[in-house]
Formats: structure tokens, C-alpha cells, sequence
């Protein structure tokens, strides 16, 4: 259920009970097969699994590849049984479909956390897009707030839903969103 694993990753911080703290293999076997495509960006190293991307930066001192964050990309129509990580399948069942706000957010609050506005730096609030953070994970959540006939959009639906490190620098190799989550 779409969701049930929405509310999981927001009151968590993270994916079936881990955080953006992992590195690229260990990615892999959290969500049990290998991305759909892996590349560099300008961004850094993306690992995209359809439903998930994971998002990871290049340390400065190393060259290694140091955890930047996660997008869950409910906001791609007509996702396929293949992208959607085993793992997160088997835990969840179906994931796909519209994300509704207002079952997301009511299972965030009656799990004793809130939903603070914000703004991002590309904000539009002319373009009828809203965005939550649940404070104590840094989850952020993306709404589309209008009705304007776009395929898959409709109004109170998720587009994604995100957690960064600030800066994505973390010289301990730890996140702050790290969490544990209900699922093994």
C-alpha cells in the first residue's frame, strides 16, 4: 500500500528501516536487486530503481561516494512490478497509484508527528505546488494544490517525497535521517 509505506519513510527517515547513511552496494541489497539505471550527474551518482532514486555525492577528501539522500517518486505514472524494489514489494505490497495528502498526512499525525510548511528555494506557490516537512525526520513532502488537467496530477495528490542532508556533507558518514523503521 502506497500509502502505508509513504507514512513508514516519513515517520522513519528512511526505506524498510534505513536512512540516507548507505552506500551504493549496500542500497542495492536494502532494496533486493539492482537499479534500473545508475549514472553521474552534475549532482553526483544517482542509482534510480523507478520508485526510489537514491542520490549520493563525491567526498572531497577521498573520492568516495558519500550518502546524499532519497527520492520516493510516487509522482511517476503507471510504475511497473519491476520498478518497484523486491524488497520494499514484498514489505508493502502494491505501491503504486496516487499518494492522497490527507491519508498520507492523517497517518503521520496519528503516529504523534506533524507536518510544518516550507518553502524550497524553487518554490512556486503560483504553480500550485505545496510542500510538508515532518520536522523530526527532514522528510519532505511534495503536494500538488490545483487542478489544472495534467495526466496524474489532481489536486491533493503527492508528487515526491524527499529526504536530503543539508549540504550532503557528512564528514561521519552518518545521517541525520536516519531512522529505524516498523519494517524489518
Amino acid at each position: 500500500m502506497i500509502d502505508e509505506f509513504l507514512i513508514d519513510v516519513a515517520t522513519t527517515g528512511g526505506i524498510l528501516g534505513a536512512g540516507a547513511e548507505l552506500s551504493p552496494q549496500e542500497w542495492q541489497v536494502r532494496l533486493g536487486g539492482a537499479p534500473l539505471w545508475v549514472g553521474e550527474t552534475a549532482l553526483g551518482l544517482v542509482q534510480d530503481y523507478g520508485l526510489i532514486e537514491v542520490h549520493h555525492l563525491r567526498g572531497e577528501e577521498d573520492g568516495t561516494w558519500r550518502p546524499f539522500g532519497f527520492v520516493i517518486r510516487v509522482d511517476r505514472a503507471g510504475l511497473t512490478v519491476a520498478e518497484v524494489p523486491p524488497h520494499v514489494a514484498a514489505a508493502y505490497g502494491v505501491v503504486s497509484g496516487p499518494a492522497v495528502f490527507a491519508l498520507v498526512r492523517a497517518g503521520i499525525e496519528a503516529a504523534g508527528h506533524a507536518l510544518d510548511p516550507y518553502v524550497e528555494w524553487d518554490s512556486d506557490p503560483a504553480a500550485g505546488i505545496v510542500r510538508f516537512r515532518v520536522p523530526e525526520t527532514a522528510v519532505g513532502i511534495t503536494v500538488t494544490d490545483r487542478a489544472d488537467g495534467r495526466e496524474g496530477r489532481s489536486d491533493g495528490q503527492i508528487c515526491p517525497v524527499s529526504t536530503f542532508r543539508d549540504f550532503g556533507q557528512d564528514s561521519g558518514g552518518g545521517s541525520r535521517t536516519a531512522g529505524a523503521g516498523r519494517r524489518p
